[in-house]
């Protein structure tokens, strides 16, 4: 199968899952299957197309940037029919830096785009003057639309909506709105800490000391920690490390040696 699982966006930003993609000169599709489905081609380090429902290219991309839930894969197989990204992977990634820098600050405030924002009520008295790109925001954070409801209905992207939203939370007339319901827990099956201890030993037998330095990595662009790790993402992980391993020799070792322990932890369990 050519889809691997990678990651999870309600536990790791999409950038952090694509920048060693770039980095390890990869080809292939990155699949966000979510709200807001979309695509981006990379072909040996370059992003050269990237798709959304109503978006190509240049424009795509910045959308897809701000994508913050569902499912990440890789398909390492495909190419892209049409090369529509105009800019340089490197200013690119640059710019998506940036733009994720300024995500972390504001996501103090609009943790998703879920996030429900109401007018305060009380103020604190005084006049105070709201730019005009802030009126359509104010109008539409009634307590019940969510930040992508009101970034869609103003035609805006999210991120503009959440750089406008913090900022006007910062200026005392917008709050987050209280909501009722506790999020249920979804409890899944797990492997085993010694699994990884096993084969992080074998990555480092072919690769040295920087294999434990990947394996972090790799589990980490999972989202997942090494002590809650899914048994249904195992195998995802272990084609993931083993295409980051370039010698065919030292690729063959490991992930033989990987699959051996993962089907005698399925034998133990």
């Amino acid at each position: 199968m050519a889809y691997d699982l990678i990651g999870n966006l309600s536990k790791t930003r999409l950038f952090d899952l694509v920048k060693p993609l770039v980095r390890g000169k990869k080809s292939g599709m990155v699949v966000i299957e979510g709200s807001k489905p979309a695509e981006l081609y990379i072909e040996g380090g370059s992003i050269v197309h990237g798709k959304t429902d109503t978006l190509a290219g240049d424009e795509a991309i910045r959308s897809i940037m701000d994508i913050d839930d569902g499912r990440v894969s890789f398909d390492w197989q495909a190419s892209p029919e049409n090369r529509t990204v105009t800019m340089v992977t490197l200013q690119l990634m640059s710019d998506w830096a940036a733009r994720e820098e300024e995500w972390r600050k504001i996501k103090t405030i609009v943790t998703s785009s879920d996030t429900v924002f109401s007018i305060v009520i009380d103020g604190g008295g005084g006049v105070r003057i709201i730019p005009e790109e802030q009126w359509g925001v104010l109008a539409l954070c009634n307590g019940m639309r969510s930040v992508s409801e009101v970034a869609d209905q103003l035609g805006r992207s999210m991120f503009e909506v959440s750089q406008t939203i913090y900022k006007m939370v910062g200026l005392a007339l917008l709050e987050e709105a209280e909501t009722t319901g506790t999020p249920r827990i979804r409890h899944k099956e797990t492997i085993d800490e010694t699994f990884f201890v096993t084969i992080e030993a074998e990555l480092k037998k072919v690769l040295g000391p920087i294999g434990r330095i990947i394996m972090n990595d790799t589990i980490a662009a999972f989202g997942e920690s090494r002590d809650a790790f899914p048994k249904d993402q195992v195998e995802s992980l272990i084609r993931t490390v083993c295409d980051q391993i370039m010698e065919d020799q030292k690729r063959e070792k490991f992930g033989n040696a990987a699959w051996v322990a993962w089907l005698s932890s399925l034998q133990d369990s």
